[in-house]
């Protein structure tokens, strides 16, 4: 008989004291609704006591210090080492990429120098490194990319006057800096300031955007109340916005003041190659490095299988093919995990969730360590039907090396594959946390297809010739006021065709697409995707919802916070005054080890409170800020009811299932799923009056049957409006309930997709043999 896991009384978050056994060397399916305590029993719990024994074991405690809080569990009995391979892995370094993370860089810059190098001049493995000072693009510094001022980021919408704003830039006040800056430019070039972008000749709006005549000009506006008088430069807006940028030290590509209107363009110098000119001309075969490094990974491989050894040299022949089939074993993993699309150079953060837990899987089944407990966290998600069988089969393989695979999943198919399954619930939350069902594998069963009635549209947006990434010449409409379902596998033009619906929608279709027609009934683009909502203890639910402020202004409206003369700041965790300045509000403090990863504890002053006592005394509703913070959602919405802004935000999260979060919860320890779906509350608690288009990308990853059926009547409440959705999505009896109509990209990804097959009612597309989605269900049961 095996051995397992034995777990006794844990209790962490909302666990009631499960007792529960865990297979060794088995695959083991953690199951339930959202914030039924998965993620608590899996991470916080196995994973956690692992890491914890880990981490002071190597260290012995050297440190004399809590390396790591133990979570609330009585035993953990044979527990072994834990590898996380999730979701949350942040990696947000453009330098790390598919080929830094799988190793494969490594052996084919090896590759390069070994058949580069002669007895005469040997070559270093790293000058195809784009990391290295002498070697990559002085430039772009090895990015492959620069950060320049886009005209579109600057002219959202050609039908405004410059005075109204045409050009975001010189937006502002009557009396401020901008507009004022903005009269005197249009002054001296003779331009109408109330003439549409849009009827500006071309040689004026050169002169507004590109002018570097450094004019002297005697500048009078108001700031606040003051009037201040001083000289400038007259310039147009892209050469101000670059000299400003210089002026301040804006460097980073994401932050600053000007950063709204930078936009990311392959090196004008390497083309994206990264690498100087001089690296460029070693090849291997017919190939340089750049031209490896962008090669899909499929094709690569290709590529590879005709490797003729000469090219490496006399007595390098035997070496140079063992580097070729560690290689090729390498990208093997990643194309049976259905990512051979991607190329060796594609950003890690550029990646979904899925995509980037599949990349993560595939270095592990190169890997020879056994003996290891691997934690995944929603493997399915992003990943076609049709494909699920490729990651069980990769799943297989852990385990037939003596390790042992825990997953938290939704997806049936993958489920019934597992020797053992663990079922949460019955419902998230305070109320959940209790074990539902143990067993060893269920039997798969698959939902009867249910369609929607079929609605008649009358008005439909409509693209045509659609330019981006793999999708060439492509022709899509959908219907206003419907809800669209666009499907097909990884890589196949999804997330390619969203990105261009919503530059369309807000004018910005400018090289990626030849017309737009039917954009003018939509008024307001909100974009949902499942990108982090923050990366670190500062960054919570409620600053991310937007109603912190007025929670704050709220207690400092009471008579007690007014009698001791506290205001809002006070009650910030972001500003010193009432915050414990020990964890600086986050109520942990962060352990840093050189060689380990950094960890959390709960800080030592405060017990997690977060601010000091004389805060945790004033009350709103028979509340202090750390009930309101601490409490779940659903548990606080009394406490504000009437409110205009924060009572409609919190029914919205309560409406998308997010009741059992808490509103100072950590948002790094989100789901992707749920950093979704209160993205999407936000937007729902800020109600527009005009028609809007929703993107939603995958909203029902990591939802089970229940969460599904509740955020459905979210959308449904939408459609109702008049409000389009358009949603990327994979779940197939989600589909059928829902969809008005479907754009499918089929079976195939990367370039030989990026075509649609197939468009139109939801019976329609099923019923077509090209489609992804054909023959997967039974539609005779419908």
């Amino acid at each position: 008989m095996k051995e397992k896991i034995q777990i006794r009384d844990a209790y962490e978050h909302n666990l009631k004291h499960l007792n529960l056994d865990i297979p060794l060397e088995a695959f083991t399916c953690v199951t339930g609704c959202s914030g039924c305590g998965k993620s608590s029993l899996v991470f916080d719990t196995i994973y956690a006591e692992s890491q914890r024994g880990l981490l002071e074991g190597i260290t012995g405690n050297i440190y004399g210090q809590k390396l790591m809080n133990k979570p609330k569990v009585g035993s953990i009995e044979n527990l072994r080492p834990a590898l996380n391979i999730s979701q949350n892995y942040y990696n947000v370094n453009p330098r790390s990429t598919v080929g830094t993370v799988s190793e494969i860089s490594y052996y084919m810059r090896s590759l390069f120098a070994l058949c580069n190098s002669t007895t005469n001049h040997i070559v270093s493995e790293s000058i195809f490194s784009a990391n290295n000072p002498k070697s990559f693009c002085p430039n772009c510094s090895g990015l492959g990319v620069e950060r320049v001022v886009s005209e579109d980021l600057l002219i959202p919408d050609k039908d405004k006057t410059l005075r109204e704003g045409g050009i975001l830039f010189f937006k502002g006040a009557p009396e401020s800096k901008e507009q004022k800056y903005l009269e005197a430019l249009c002054d001296q070039y003779d331009i109408d300031i109330d003439t549409k972008i849009r009827n500006l000749s071309s040689a004026q709006l050169h002169q507004l955007l590109y002018a570097d005549e450094n004019i002297r000009y005697m500048l009078s506006y108001k700031e606040g109340r003051r009037r201040k008088k001083h000289y400038v430069d007259l310039n147009g807006a892209i050469p101000s916005i670059l000299n400003q940028r210089s002026a301040i030290g804006e460097i980073s590509d994401e932050g600053g003041p000007y950063a709204q209107y930078m936009s990311e363009v392959p090196c004008h110098i390497c083309h994206g190659a990264k690498l100087s000119p001089d690296v460029l001309l070693y090849h291997v075969g017919d190939k340089n490095y750049a031209d490896i490094e962008k090669m899909e990974l499929s094709e690569l491989n290709d590529w590879l299988s005709k490797f003729e050894p000469g090219w490496a040299g006399d007595g390098k022949q035997s070496i140079a093919v063992q580097i070729v089939t560690s290689i090729r074993h390498r990208i093997n993993s990643l194309i049976l995990l259905n990512v051979g699309y991607l190329s060796l150079n594609r950003p890690i953060p550029t990646l979904s969730g899925g995509e980037r837990q599949r990349v993560r899987i595939a270095a592990q089944l190169t890997c020879s360590l056994k003996g290891l407990i691997y934690i995944l966290d929603e493997p399915c998600k992003g990943l076609h039907e049709r494909d699920i069988s490729k990651l069980v089969t990769s799943t297989e393989s852990l385990i037939s090396r003596g390790n042992t695979v825990i997953a938290i999943e939704h997806s049936p198919r993958y489920i019934a594959a597992a020797d053992h399954v663990v079922e949460l619930g019955p419902v998230g939350g305070p109320k959940g946390g209790y074990l539902i069902n143990e067993s060893d594998g269920i039997s798969q069963k698959m939902p009867s297809l249910a369609f929607r009635p079929e609605s008649k549209f009358h008005d439909y947006v409509s693209l045509h010739s659609i330019k981006y990434h793999n999708i060439q010449n492509q022709n899509i409409e959908f219907p206003i006021g419907g809800i669209t379902c666009i499907t097909g596998v990884s890589g196949s033009g999804k997330t390619s065709l969203a990105y261009v619906i919503a530059k369309c929608c807000v004018g910005q279709e400018s090289g990626i697409c030849k017309a737009a027609i039917g954009m003018d009934s939509i008024h307001r683009v909100i974009r949902v995707d499942q990108a982090p909502i923050g990366k670190t203890p500062r960054s919570t639910i409620v600053s991310y919802l937007g109603i912190y402020d007025e929670i704050r202004n709220l207690f400092a409206s009471t008579p007690e916070a007014r009698k001791n003369k506290m205001s809002a700041s006070m009650f910030s965790m972001n500003l010193k005054g009432g915050r414990c300045e020990c964890c600086q509000g986050t109520g942990l403090k962060k352990i840093e080890l050189n060689y380990l990863p950094d960890t959390f504890i709960t800080c030592p002053e405060c017990g997690g409170s977060r601010f000091h006592e004389e805060v945790l005394k004033i009350h709103y509703n028979d509340k202090n800020i750390r009930d309101i913070l601490e409490a779940p959602i659903e548990q606080v919405l009394d406490v504000f009811t009437g409110t205009k802004k924060i009572e409609p935000v919190l029914r919205s999260m309560i409406s998308l299932g997010l009741g059992y979060l808490r509103l100072g919860q950590m948002s790094m320890n989100l789901s992707g799923g749920e950093a979704q779906r209160i993205k999407l509350a936000r937007a729902l608690g800020t109600p527009s009056r005009s028609e809007s288009l929703y993107i939603l990308d995958e909203p029902t990853s990591g939802l089970n049957d229940v969460d599904i059926e509740r955020f459905i009547s979210v959308i449904e409440t939408l459609r109702s409006h008049g409000d389009t959705i358009l949603i990327i999505e994979h779940n197939i009896p989600f589909i059928t309930k829902c969809a008005d109509y479907i754009i499918d990209f089929g079976i195939y990804g990367g370039t030989s997709g990026g075509r649609v097959v197939a468009q139109g009612t939801a019976r329609k597309v099923f019923s077509d043999p090209a489609t992804s989605i054909y023959g997967l269900y039974n539609l005779e049961e419908a």
